[in-house]
């Protein structure tokens, strides 16, 4: 009886860890981590072991007795990034280690509030016109896709939680502080989508209660929504659920078209709707958001139908828009940046620091290349805003302590307004470092050709295998060994649904918009696709080479990825994960609510593993 018993909590235990991966996308029920967890003690970082070094990084943290206002989670990443640095980064000079957990600890003293005037101002997120729109968008948005206690869609009525019990849940009361949060360093964008389950409703109920309590005015922030292209009825019906949710706002601020890669009839329906709501001033400005390749993106700037643009681009690459035939090489979407930016549109850059590269999870060669003077996730911010054409970074946030990198990089910013730092020379000594890198380990011609003339996914030639995506996430593993980001997006191509006892035409009408075209498959001659490459035949070793890597069931082990020089760097993921990856440890709490939706409540807060991890680093910290 007790085997069967074991056997069947054992099912429920992996259908949960499924159910969470397909219904919640990439985290659990957001942030509502639960459950007693694991009492073991975890494992002492290495450096605490050199007196020495453990003294000077006591020393920095203990003046003026700046660590103890420090969150517990800033405490975690503080501390794993000294270990990497000291590991692996080959860092052992106290003084040295003294100066990076020196620009890790002002980083992380954004949210504490008996700091100097002179020292708040640098984590003022400046603002900047939002193309046509004529908005002072701040540089960072708040992006709204983890604020949510449940994926379960509120539109259908057997699977929406209890609205009333999501509101008054705990996790509700996180999205508060989280928007206080964004708000008192000047970040007022927030962003969701019918898409993001309970987001939608949760964000604006927050919003309203602190215009009710006359923390904030209406005119105070701007709020973005979004809802997929759909035919006439269908998307009155979507944009009917999405007003009863917002209507207390007054109007949408922007709205999007989300995910849209044509402006085929379903879009013109839907914004034929739209315009309409515009008049009726319930929507002010619109725009689209987009998953498509560089081609497909062009073409729908160039209706000029639109006030802005949410898309792709970043330092590691363009998403699905690398590596296309009308892209700039391997820079991807930036033609369509400056398309768009000549078109006067506003420029929104989606997930920088999860599709841009899962910077929140660098890889050894990563994180030393990007240098000790920022770190990764800062590095993409800077490279976007003063590189890259973008006027905001839409950064997803769990819990406050998630703007840490975030206002890492908004301290460069305004430190480099008053001449204390050179922004442009810290950029480009790292930008040449990850450029050297990349010659050194793919050759001067396949950096500059090796994304050229390549066809779509959407290119008969192809039978669907995209192509310049597989060649883009080559690239970014060979050079980077970012094994983590590239098996992600590698999977994403694996799972796409793919009949090949159906035409090309029937495949391609199916595709899914936020996540086009499919892995290489040996059946497939890829030949006369890839003959307008310069070197079609290391083109197609290399897409197979990819394959091989990335397309098992079970990841590389930490010894494989060592022989491949892809080392692991650290994890800035604390009690709750970051986009892209589930902690199974704690999944076995929430069985009955991911099935139930919350119907039984919704239970909140971190793990007792986060909290024994926080009260051991500080025990030997502040002694």
């Amino acid at each position: 009886m007790g085997s069967a018993v074991s056997k069947i909590f054992y099912i429920a235990k992996v259908l949960n860890g499924m159910g969470a991966r397909i219904l919640f996308g990439w985290s659990p029920t957001a942030y509502n981590r639960v459950g007693e967890g694991s009492n073991k003690s975890t494992a002492e970082p290495i450096f605490f072991s050199n007196d020495k070094v453990l003294s000077a990084i006591k020393s920095v943290l203990n003046k003026d007795n700046r660590g103890q206002h420090l969150s517990d989670e800033a405490v975690i990443k503080i501390c794993r990034q000294i270990e990497f640095w000291y590991t692996k980064g080959e860092v052992t000079n106290a003084s040295e280690l003294a100066a990076i957990t020196q620009t890790l600890l002002q980083q992380s003293m954004w949210c504490i509030d008996d700091i100097a005037e002179t020292e708040k101002e640098l984590f003022k997120v400046p603002s900047v016109r939002f193309g046509k729109t004529n908005i002072q968008i701040p540089i960072v948005t708040c992006g709204g896709m983890r604020l949510q206690n449940t994926w379960f869609p509120d539109s259908i009525p057997l699977l929406a939680p209890n609205r009333k019990k999501v509101l008054a849940s705990s996790p509700q009361e996180n999205i508060k502080n989280c928007i206080r949060s964004c708000l008192s360093v000047g970040i007022n964008h927030f962003e969701t989508a019918r898409m993001y389950g309970t987001s939608e409703y949760q964000i604006v109920d927050a919003l309203v209660e602190m215009m009710n309590s006359n923390e904030i005015k209406r005119e105070d922030f701007i709020f973005q929504t979004k809802i997929l292209k759909m035919t006439s009825s269908n998307f009155k019906k979507a944009w009917d659920q999405s007003w009863n949710n917002c209507k207390a706002l007054g109007y949408i601020d922007l709205f999007s078209l989300h995910a849209i890669i044509d402006y085929g009839e379903t879009v013109k329906e839907s914004m034929e709707i739209v315009n309409k709501l515009r008049k009726e001033g319930k929507i002010r400005h619109v725009g689209f958001s987009t998953h498509g390749t560089a081609d497909q993106i062009m073409a729908i700037i160039n209706t000029e139908q639109f006030d802005y643009i949410n898309l792709h681009y970043h330092f590691f690459g363009s998403y699905h828009g690398s590596g296309t035939s009308d892209t700039l090489g391997g820079e991807g979407n930036y033609a369509c940046v400056q398309r768009a930016r000549e078109l006067d549109m506003g420029v929104f850059q989606i997930s920088p620091l999860d599709k841009g590269g899962k910077l929140y999870r660098p890889s050894t060669t990563c994180a030393t290349l990007v240098g000790k003077d920022m770190t990764p996730c800062g590095f993409a911010l800077l490279y976007a805003w003063t590189k890259g054409g973008i006027d905001t970074s839409s950064v997803g946030i769990a819990r406050p302590s998630d703007l840490d990198e975030v206002m890492g990089a908004i301290r460069i910013i305004n430190l480099a307004k008053k001449s204390k730092v050179d922004l442009e020379s810290l950029l480009d000594t790292a930008i040449s470092r990850l450029d050297a890198r990349a010659e050194e380990e793919l050759g001067k011609e396949w950096i500059e050709k090796g994304l050229m003339n390549l066809p779509s996914c959407n290119d008969k030639s192809t039978d669907g295998v995209f192509i310049g995506h597989i060649l883009w996430i080559y690239n970014i593993l060979t050079i980077y060994g970012m094994y983590d980001f590239c098996r992600d997006r590698y999977s994403s191509l694996i799972g796409s649904a793919w009949n090949n006892k159906k035409t090309f035409e029937e495949n391609k009408a199916k595709m899914n918009p936020g996540n086009q075209g499919r892995a290489y498959h040996a059946t497939v001659d890829l030949r006369k696709a890839l003959e307008g490459h310069y070197n079609p035949e290391l083109a197609l070793k290399r897409i197979q080479h990819a394959h091989k890597w990335l397309s098992g069931d079970d990841p590389m082990s930490d010894d494989e990825l060592s022989k491949m020089g892809w080392n692991k760097g650290y994890s800035l993921s604390t009690w709750e994960e970051m986009p892209g990856a589930i902690d199974t440890r704690d999944l076995a709490p929430f069985f009955e609510q991911v099935l139930t939706g919350g119907r039984m409540g919704f239970k909140s807060g971190p793990s007792q593993s986060f909290k024994n991890e926080a009260i051991q680093l500080r025990s030997k910290l502040e002694k």
